[in-house]
């Protein structure tokens, strides 16, 4: 086989690749052409998109909303700064940085009672408070209680920034009844960049027995009777172990001791007669004791109405004649609500540098015509004393306030 040359047309094997007459080159000349511009731009942008898609997954991988889950405690990363998060029942114990993971306490049969479950934040690295730029973080802030099995279910306030403890972030008033049994108080805190705190303690209510003493039943008519009672439970009733009395319409002479117990003594009214006492009651509640007083009429014509060296709750009790009406002594706290001061020299009175308890809110009082409704010469802590419903009217002076404890008087009434 043969074929000719594409030059000079002589006859060329056919596997020649160049004529042996003249030499020019048998192969077919091709344009070459370059490659197309959008190619080399689409490969550019397919580059691109695959660093952008590299580096978003990293940006979202590093930036994607945290869960901080711990007990009473956790410590929260935000951007370049550190924050200690806890949890506790005391005061003291947040400003220093201690959680509290569990508290017991020992409520008497029958009784209800609260305590604030308070949340503390500290830069993690001073140890200083730093409450107030954390909470501008922070998007809401709730609070659940779970109860054991076996327990009730704690009510609880919404927690918020309560100017009683200053220096807590928020405060949330746990309500408990002596048969609430165990509780878990569990707080959730969403930040504004979607990151969420989880903490949790646990308070543990332990019911203290109680014996019960109606005038029905047990004789209490009289100043002696009531004195022979009260030294009876003095030697047969363990400290331990809650009195209540519920007493009879009568008027009780003379100066009466009730001693180391917790006490509920509530009065009782028959036709216009009232639980009456005409002496100094005395409050000797040691080791954090106290006292429940309800309904009891208060008449003296100098000297001192109730001496306080525990806690002692007031409720519609009437206090009028005495040089002073209400006196907490040191270690006591006073606290009265829907109660009537009337013609005291001085009506509340709290002379105090340590308290066993505290109750800060007098509500719905009537402060008439007294020197001084209320003087405050020392009471411990910074708890607010919100006197709101309360009326102040034709007194000398309405507070004294030397020791200037917080005092809250915007919702009550001047006349």
């Amino acid at each position: 086989m043969s074929k000719k040359c594409i030059k000079c047309g002589q006859l060329i094997p056919d596997e020649a690749s160049f004529c042996p007459h003249c030499t020019a080159v048998q192969a077919e000349k091709k344009e070459i052409k370059p490659p197309r511009r959008w190619k080399k731009k689409a490969l550019i942008i397919l580059t691109i998109l695959i660093l952008s898609a590299v580096v978003g997954t990293v940006f979202l991988m590093h930036h994607k909303p945290q869960k901080y889950e711990g007990g009473a405690q956790i410590v929260y990363q935000d951007k370049d700064k550190s924050y200690k998060v806890l949890l506790t029942f005391s005061q003291e114990d947040g400003v220093t940085g201690h959680a509290q993971g569990e508290r017991t306490d020992t409520l008497s049969e029958g009784m209800d009672s609260a305590l604030p479950c308070q949340l503390y934040v500290l830069d993690q690295k001073t140890g200083k408070l730093a409450w107030e730029e954390f909470t501008q973080k922070v998007k809401s802030c709730q609070v659940n209680t779970k109860p054991y099995e076996n327990s009730q279910k704690m009510e609880f306030v919404e927690p918020t920034h309560n100017e009683s403890f200053p220096d807590a972030a928020y405060v949330s008033d746990i309500l408990f009844h002596a048969d609430s049994g165990t509780n878990d108080i569990e707080w959730m805190l969403t930040m504004e960049n979607g990151d969420t705190i989880s903490l949790r303690t646990k308070l543990t209510l332990e019911k203290q027995k109680a014996v019960t003493y109606y005038f029905e039943d047990t004789p209490m008519e009289t100043t002696d009777q009531l004195k022979a009672l009260l030294a009876s439970i003095e030697e047969e009733v363990p400290s331990d172990t809650t009195v209540y009395l519920h007493l009879p319409a009568v008027t009780y002479d003379g100066d009466i001791v009730f001693g180391d117990h917790v006490w509920g003594i509530y009065g009782s009214t028959e036709e216009d007669i009232t639980t009456t006492f005409t002496g100094t009651v005395s409050m000797r509640g040691m080791n954090g004791n106290y006292a429940d007083i309800s309904g009891v009429h208060f008449a003296g014509n100098s000297g001192t109405g109730l001496n306080a060296y525990c806690l002692v709750l007031l409720s519609q009790c009437s206090f009028d004649g005495w040089d002073t009406a209400a006196f907490a002594q040191n270690g006591a706290w006073v606290n009265a609500m829907d109660c009537t001061f009337t013609n005291n020299i001085t009506a509340l009175k709290f002379n105090s540098s340590t308290s066993y308890g505290s109750a800060p809110n007098y509500l719905n009082n009537t402060f008439t015509d007294n020197g001084t409704a209320v003087c405050i010469n020392n009471l411990p802590g910074t708890e607010v004393l919100d006197f709101a419903g309360s009326i102040f009217s034709g007194n000398d002076t309405d507070i004294d306030n030397k020791a200037e404890h917080p005092v809250d008087t915007a919702k009550a009434a001047f006349q």
